[in-house]
């Protein structure tokens, strides 16, 4: 299945950036954005604890690395599908975000 990474102003996401991924809660999604201290393409990985829901419990997974802008897309599906309250962002060092992926706020 191909995910639509195309984000157009009118459906810009906001996301919450965290320093620290353990500050995560048991619903969210996080997204790790990163260059390898700018040794490499930016990336990102994407994953998430066990938390309940309704129907099942999800298990925690993380994802491989991937383009940031797929990754993105793949955590707004999971979020849809499996009820997690939010996608949350870690970057390695601030200017890896670029605004096309959309809005950070701070927690």
């Amino acid at each position: 299945m191909r995910l639509d990474t195309n984000v157009t102003a009118k459906e810009r996401p906001i996301y919450t950036v965290l320093d620290d991924p353990g500050l995560a809660a048991g619903n969210e999604i996080i997204v790790t954005i990163f260059d390898w201290q700018g040794r490499a393409p930016v990336r990102a990985t994407l994953g998430w604890m066990a938390h309940a829901r309704k129907e099942a419990e999800v298990g925690p997974d993380e994802s491989d690395e991937v383009e940031v802008g797929l990754a993105l897309a793949r955590a707004r599906q999971l979020q849809q599908r499996y009820g997690f309250q939010r996608i949350v962002i870690v970057l390695e060092h601030e200017d890896l975000w670029d605004p096309a992926w959309g809005e950070l706020v701070r927690r």
